[in-house]
């Protein structure tokens, strides 16, 4: 189910469930994503991860179908194309977005987890799925 209200901050879950971030506004959760890109070396998805976070934050995050994350159904919000994008998952937890995995688009339809993930689920390392 889409939000019904703009969201007021964010908490990373850490790759593989290290740990997570504390409640950030968007503009912490801006540079905290756009750290996470840039140490990775894909400078290329910057714009699209700032334009995705914008969304999310807007309330435009969209469903993902029959995917849920610690029993809550899972949202997304992407930018760009094909050739150049990113995608983020999440779930909303009272108006906190709780981000646990990164990707891109594969397809119009698939999403790869290629920027960071959580081992044992749908959204681990290097999975796709489809929407």
């Amino acid at each position: 189910m889409p939000l019904t209200t703009a969201p007021s901050a964010m908490v990373v879950i850490k790759k593989d469930g290290t740990g997570q971030t504390g409640s950030m506004p968007q503009d912490r959760a801006q540079n905290y994503l756009v750290e996470i890109v840039t140490k990775r070396q894909m400078t290329e998805k910057v714009a699209c991860v700032k334009q995705a976070l914008t969304q999310a934050f807007d309330g435009g995050g969209k469903p993902t179908g029959k995917y849920t994350f610690q029993g809550h159904p899972v949202l997304h919000a992407s930018s760009g194309n094909g050739q150049k994008s990113a995608t983020l998952f999440f779930y909303d937890n009272a108006g906190t977005l709780m981000l646990f995995a990164m990707g891109e688009h594969d397809t119009s339809t698939k999403y790869k987890i290629t920027i960071y993930g959580q081992k044992g689920t749908d959204f681990a390392q290097g999975k796709t799925i489809s929407i």
